[in-house]
């Protein structure tokens, strides 16, 4: 009898939902207003040429390309051309880790992808329609099967994006397993942590600093580190405190203010919570072991 052999999955790219799909549709000049939002974006030029301006930065987007925009970064379109030029849009909310290799530069497609865009452009029409609050809403009698056809499809665009960014053997192009990204991920909060010890840190600053949202990171930091974001970081905090507390001719005031904080009972208290004891008794501690050594 033969024996079968029964393999989980592995998916390198996992959409959790769709937010929105519209045609951005140029007739003479145009210009969109700013947004920035919590989920990927991808614009795909149909037809023309327009522009598109990321974080204050403008990158031109030429007939068949597409751009894939990550979550919490500032942008707008424009087009200068007074032909009539279309792109397509389409919003979604994915986690996972291999996008952050996209978002710098427009794809050109070739023309089995320019297919699936276009699968993607009739399921579409046939399965939703953006309200007059430009929401999405599914259709009454929508195509059967429609939403998950086109989160099938936009997969299949970015699995061959990766694969050819992948067999290009870009040096700065590396794919990590799910756990050693998530690791690697942390480290590099925590390395951002560490060179602003010194100031406050909000969250949003560390989404734009990683290109993730607020709660992906969150998630992700915990299950890593144990701790929430900022649990770690006022610890780090701490640790610092300690280190010019015992170390420098600092005072107690001055270490406050080295460490961002605006309010030095605030860190009297927020220290003696964490070690047992104020940052004067401490650093008195410290002064008398010296001595007696």
């Amino acid at each position: 009898m033969k024996t079968y052999l029964k393999h989980k999955i592995h998916n390198v790219i996992d959409i959790k939902g769709l937010t929105a799909l519209e045609y951005l549709d140029f007739r003479g000049k145009y210009k969109n207003y700013e947004e920035q939002h919590n989920f990927w974006e991808l614009c795909y030029v149909e037809n023309g040429k327009i522009m598109l301006v990321l974080e204050g930065k403008s990158v031109t987007l030429n007939e068949g390309e597409i751009f894939f925009i990550p979550p919490e970064k500032t942008h707008s379109y424009i087009c200068n051309d007074y032909k009539k030029g279309k792109a397509f849009v389409v919003c979604f909310e994915t986690f996972s880790h291999t996008m952050k290799t996209l978002g710098e530069t427009p794809y050109a497609l070739d023309e089995v992808l320019k297919d699936y865009v276009l699968r993607i452009i009739s399921e579409h029409k046939q399965t939703f329609f953006m309200n007059d609050k430009d929401q999405l809403e599914v259709i009454k009698n929508a195509n059967f099967g429609g939403q998950q056809a086109i989160i099938l499809h936009l997969e299949y665009i970015i699995i061959c994006i990766l694969r050819k960014l992948s067999e290009e053997k870009n040096p700065e192009v590396v794919f990590l397993n799910k756990d050693d990204f998530y690791a690697k991920l942390s480290g590099i909060i925590i390395d951002y942590f560490q060179a602003n010890i010194n100031r406050k840190i909000s969250l949003e600053e560390i989404c734009a600093k990683v290109n993730y949202s607020r709660s992906f990171l969150c998630k992700i930091f915990k299950e890593q580190m144990g701790e929430s974001l900022f649990a770690y970081f006022n610890r780090m905090k701490i640790e610092e405190a300690k280190k010019l507390l015992s170390e420098t001719d600092l005072s107690v005031t001055a270490v406050s203010k080295e460490l961002g904080f605006s309010d030095i009972k605030y860190f009297g208290a927020f220290f003696k919570k964490n070690e047992g004891m104020s940052p004067a008794m401490y650093k008195k501690s410290i002064m008398k072991n010296t001595e007696q050594n």
